[in-house]
């Protein structure tokens, strides 16, 4: 039997990590009967959750963003040496406090993944080893939706929250007044997508956000900044397009409006490759996998 506690707050924005993770293995649950999963709320003691389960999986969901005070007071699973504390977090890009907070609870676990590559170095040099683990897509969240026509030249989906973004959108929005720009999750969110022309993104700081695959795994085109590691993910002109600046942004979201049948190609491929290599039950396998070797060995 493999019991696994998934601990997240659920209070406030949930529609992350955490929750595909627990989606995901209940999914496995009805099939593998010696698997359990259940979701704990990391805002009391842990200790009457120890001896109950066999591993602890805590997944970034952005808590300090919800409760804007770092450091997040939250009681995190304690290391006992044959229960793994495995620690996946997201935003240890957003600046010095995000990355010290999470490079705390990393220390803390027994099994480390980044969802950003550049990570994986800064956590080695500060003595934790860590795996680089992107995020994904649930394709039940953001499905693929076959519409007749599109109805905006360009879409947004997000929040308004840095001043590369607001630089950027400004100057898109001016150039395409065809748009939309607004805050919606999964099957909302897939259906604007699909009623999109190009769907933009653009990154806080060379992370890979989880936009670039809910837009490629719902089918859709995706216009990014150019970010290193994405360029390890997809190939950059067959199945999502990047631009180097605002210019060249323009330039290529221009062209693209123009050329449908090769930005749907794009969209095809890059529609092909989420479903192969980035849904979100690859990345549980990996980390139920890491956790059976992990207990094998004690």
């Amino acid at each position: 039997m493999l019991r696994i506690a998934n601990y997240y707050d659920g209070s406030g924005r949930n529609d992350g990590n955490p929750l595909y993770f627990t989606h995901d293995v209940k999914l496995r649950c009805k099939e593998d009967k010696q698997l359990e999963v259940n979701h704990v709320r990391p805002d009391a003691s842990t200790i009457e959750y120890l001896g109950r389960y066999d591993a602890h999986v805590w997944c970034d969901w952005g808590e300090d963003g919800l409760r804007h005070i770092l450091p997040y007071q939250v009681s995190f699973p304690v290391r006992n040496g044959t229960d793994p504390v495995v620690y996946w977090p997201t935003d240890t890009h957003i600046n010095g406090d995000s990355y010290a907070y999470r490079l705390s609870l990393a220390k803390k676990s027994d099994i480390v993944y980044t969802a950003q590559k550049v990570t994986v170095d800064q956590f080695k040099a500060d003595g934790v080893n860590a795996t680089w683990l992107p995020c994904g897509f649930d394709p039940m969240a953001y499905p693929k939706y076959e519409l007749a026509a599109k109805t905006y030249d360009v879409c947004f989906v997000g929040h308004i929250n840095t001043p590369n973004r607001i630089e950027a959108l400004d100057r898109l929005f001016k150039e395409f007044p065809n748009f939309y720009f607004g805050q919606l999750a999964f099957e909302d969110a897939a259906h604007k997508y699909a009623e999109s022309k190009i769907c933009f993104n653009i990154a806080l700081n060379n992370d890979v956000n989880m936009r670039c695959f809910e837009v490629t795994g719902s089918g859709n085109f995706l216009l990014t900044n150019r970010i290193p590691s994405l360029e390890e993910l997809f190939v950059d002109g067959k199945e999502i397009v990047m631009y180097d600046d605002l210019d060249d942004m323009v330039a290529k979201a221009k062209y693209y409006l123009e050329h449908d049948e090769e930005r749907e190609a794009i969209a095809a491929a890059g529609y092909a490759r989420s479903m192969k290599d980035h849904r979100f039950s690859k990345r549980v396998d990996i980390i139920l996998n890491d956790i059976k070797k992990f207990k094998e060995k004690v």
